[in-house]
């Protein structure tokens, strides 16, 4: 098994050598799964799955750690969907969806109807789910309105109660309502999982992932159940009574894979996605290696996906006006790092260093955009993109004064986080269509 230290420049390597018509096989080992240049069946290869990446409603700031963990292993194949592009069939090509943390009860509602009769389709006839967090709710079995439209998973979680424990800490973030019971979140932070060996999670005995409000999870069916929780680490923090916590998690399934038609779903309580555990990361991967399609799937013609290149003077002003923009941005935003104030949108609680954490993941990124000098862009990322870097810094400012008067700012907020969802996505596809058309030049794609 690659060691932590190249477990990233590893897969990136593979990922290149797939991406340039190198036909790579992955196949079980006595004790792991691993890479091979031979196959059984020579037309079950590997080839480079096109990932929908869900950041619409109901998400927080959690997807942006799947956009780093296929950033950092060379999955450039990536698509930005919110829910207007998955109720409008926007699942048309897309080979792997994640959906990460955040609010089950928005993003359900938000989905509604048509979203999930569009993710249903989508694994039936062949899709990999991949879900943390909000994301494992989502398709398990529920009753409530919104979340009974994702019934395709049959397992149930241990941490819903009736009646909620006291909250030993941070007790504005360790439940959630749940009709006339509640969610509660036993612990944050990292927790130790224990791994079934069911491939794909091969090669590992154990393996630590962050845990921040995701379930602990029950199934009569054991050949499902890929990793286990088995105990706390001196990074845990207990949000309720020590043994209740062992009572809830300890023994239960961390991480489940389930079938439906065709497809698989991937369901992790923890973060398994989290930038900080690179060995998680690698689980991640050999999911989508081991589950998703080989077979190469046709994109959907639309203007969304359609890009053109630009380079040259019409390439550098773009970014000048998008650098210009999150320099704004990210000075107001440092400014409010300080202030007393969270705001709930939803089920959720934010503060104020979450703005910074969108702003940041576009701001280092800008380095090697400039560096490429040659950008891939949509007719519509193109046209919008410095007019929502604006609306964002308009927003901050307005924000940023109002806080100062004392005023209330959770509409500010919610407008706020929506944008800068928005404004993100954006730039990320422009990021990721230049990385994926320069994948055959070594020169350019170098490593962080």
């Amino acid at each position: 098994m690659a060691s932590t230290m190249n477990i990233y420049e590893t897969y990136r390597t593979v990922n290149k050598r797939i991406g340039t018509g190198e036909k790579i096989f992955f196949k079980q080992g006595s004790t792991e799964c691993f890479f091979s240049s031979t196959g059984a069946d020579p037309d079950n290869y590997l080839r480079l799955p096109t990932i929908g990446i869900y950041m619409g409603a109901g998400t927080s700031h959690s997807w942006l750690w799947f956009v780093d963990l296929f950033d950092r292993m060379g999955f450039y194949e990536l698509v930005f969907l919110d829910e207007a592009h998955i109720r409008q069939n926007g699942l048309t090509g897309i080979d792997v969806l994640t959906i990460s943390g955040g609010d089950t009860f928005a993003i359900a509602e938000g989905l509604g109807e048509t979203g999930s009769l569009e993710i249903e389709n989508f694994v039936v006839n062949g899709g990999l789910y991949i879900g943390s967090c909000a994301g494992a709710y989502l398709p398990l079995n529920s009753s409530k309105e919104h979340l009974n439209r994702f019934n395709f998973v049959n397992v149930k979680i241990t941490n819903l109660t009736g009646t909620l424990p006291e909250a030993k800490k941070m007790a504005e973030k360790y439940c959630t309502p749940y009709g006339c019971s509640f969610i509660y979140h036993p612990v944050r932070e990292a927790v130790s999982l224990r791994t079934t060996g069911i491939p794909p999670f091969t090669g590992m005995n154990t393996v630590s992932a962050p845990l921040y409000g995701g379930p602990a999870l029950v199934t009569t069916h054991n050949g499902c159940i890929l990793a286990n929780y088995e105990s706390f680490t001196d990074k845990t923090l207990f949000l309720v009574d020590e043994q209740l916590a062992r009572e809830t998690l300890i023994g239960k399934a961390a991480a489940v894979k389930a079938a439906m038609g065709q497809g698989k779903f991937y369901l992790f309580g923890p973060h398994f996605e989290h930038p900080n555990f690179p060995l998680a990361n690698k689980l991640v991967a050999d999911a989508i290696y081991w589950d998703s399609h080989t077979t190469a799937r046709v994109a959907k013609e639309n203007a969304d996906i359609k890009t053109v290149n630009i380079n040259g003077k019409t390439a550098k002003k773009l970014l000048m006006d998008i650098r210009r923009e999150l320099s704004n941005s990210r000075i107001t935003a440092f400014g409010m790092e300080m202030l007393p104030v969270r705001w709930q949108i939803g089920n959720k609680i934010y503060e104020p260093p979450k703005i910074r954490v969108f702003i940041e993941a576009m701001w280092h990124r800008l380095k090697q955009l400039e560096k490429w000098g040659s950008l891939t862009v949509s007719p519509i990322s193109q046209a919008n993109i410095v007019k929502m870097a604006q609306a964002v810094t308009v927003l901050l400012r307005e924000m940023k004064q109002q806080l100062d008067k004392g005023w209330d700012t959770t509409d500010l907020a919610e407008e706020l986080f929506h944008s800068l969802k928005i404004l993100t996505g954006l730039f990320l596809q422009i990021y990721f269509n230049t990385a994926r058309d320069f994948l055959r030049d070594t020169t350019l794609l170098t490593s962080e």
